[in-house]
């Protein structure tokens, strides 16, 4: 979708279909060998969510009970501006979906209630409440919020300042937020960068609280939100009891709950931003969740020359050269903040991350002009 913004010579650009994450409802196979079409689930227009719960429900495998096979259903909602879904498999014998239904409606309550914490756009959340005091005074939070924030500090300080939620001044400044593309002089980009670092943040742990140290920092966590909420979802999902099941956050991030019955894992697939009903790599994935970053997300054009909405906040410049950078970790939280970091950082500096940090798997395909090449990073196999 594209908006011609004549009055700034501008045109904003967004692929909502991103990634990224195609298709988790196939199950891991080492035969497949070629591209496959995109999972129209995936990449339809978004559903809407109907007050008594989500707006629509796929139902597969058709014996259950005596057979000893196991159902499967696929739950979708909204929440965190964006499209929500859950498919989990019953335990074996079940005769109906109910139980899955009901659990995968409480995880995306889970996931609402985190959202009134964390969002910026919420008025009366947590993140609004510091963006607005903790210059001048420091703001107690709740343990989540600072355990979140910690997370945050660890990555960042790991990454060299790669991942910073402090990068709101710098959404702002370059127009992302209001959807209209701002090319900044150098004397407003200095301003912003001066307001942006999580070394300027203060957390006092036994205060439990947050402070920081220059006026007009803004804390955004859009870059690690959706990976912490399919995280908080599976926590609840796991809870009740539920092995199998995969959710998807937009079209960005995936966790996998254990594998589909009888199969290794689950396939994911990262789409070809160029031809959607091609991809660029798979990876299967059990127990482990997956993020993207993509350049191809959000981006305005501005005389001949795209700018993507992903931002070095060392430097305040939005990052060139990548097309997209895939993070493969066992937690949601961390994918979701490693594609962001990743994409900066480039695939030298995540070949140094991955190497200090086993477990850690990683696929950039950087913007070569050409033919888009995968580098994976932290595999066994090419």
């Amino acid at each position: 979708m594209t908006q011609k913004l004549g009055y700034l010579g501008v045109r904003i650009g967004l692929l909502p279909a991103i990634l990224g994450c195609v298709a988790g409802l196939a199950a891991c196979s080492p035969e497949a060998s070629g591209p496959e079409p995109a999972n129209p689930s995936a990449s339809a227009t978004p559903p809407t969510e109907t007050a008594a719960g989500p707006e629509s429900l796929e139902t597969s495998a058709a014996a259950a009970g005596a057979s000893g096979e196991r159902l499967q259903q696929t739950m979708r909602y909204q929440a965190m501006g964006t499209d929500f879904e859950f498919t989990l498999y019953t335990g074996p014998g079940a005769e109906s979906t109910a139980e899955i239904v009901r659990i995968a409606d409480l995880a995306i309550a889970s996931v609402r209630d985190l959202e009134e914490q964390i969002s910026q756009w919420k008025p009366q959340s947590q993140t609004t409440y510091i963006n607005r005091h903790a210059a001048e005074e420091p703001v107690r939070v709740s343990p989540e919020v600072f355990d979140l924030l910690q997370t945050c500090k660890t990555v960042y300080a790991e990454t060299g300042g790669a991942f910073d939620v402090t990068v709101g001044p710098l959404v702002e400044l370059w127009g992302f937020y209001k959807g209209e593309g701002h090319l900044p002089s150098d004397e407003e980009l200095r301003g912003a960068v001066a307001r942006v670092g999580l070394e300027k943040v203060t957390l006092n742990e036994g205060e439990r609280t947050v402070a920081f140290s220059e006026k007009g920092m803004h804390l955004d966590f859009g870059g690690i939100g959706k990976g912490l909420a399919l995280e908080v979802a599976a926590e609840v999902i796991r809870s009740y009891g539920v092995s199998s099941g995969i959710l998807h956050g937009g079209t960005s991030s995936v966790l996998a709950i254990g594998a589909p019955p009888g199969e290794p894992g689950w396939t994911v697939r990262i789409r070809n931003p160029y031809n959607t009903n091609k991809y660029i790599d798979e990876v299967c994935l059990k127990d482990e969740s997956l993020s993207t970053s993509a350049s191809y997300e959000k981006w305005f054009e501005l005389e001949g020359k795209k700018y993507c909405h992903i931002f070095d906040p060392r430097t305040g410049l939005p990052v060139e050269g990548m097309v997209s950078a895939t993070a493969i970790v066992p937690s949601g939280t961390l994918s979701d903040a490693l594609s962001t970091a990743f994409f900066v950082m480039g695939v030298e500096k995540t070949r140094e991350y991955c190497r200090e940090h086993p477990g850690v798997r990683a696929i950039l395909v950087p913007h070569t002009g050409g033919e888009l090449e995968p580098r994976r990073i932290g595999f066994d196999a090419p």
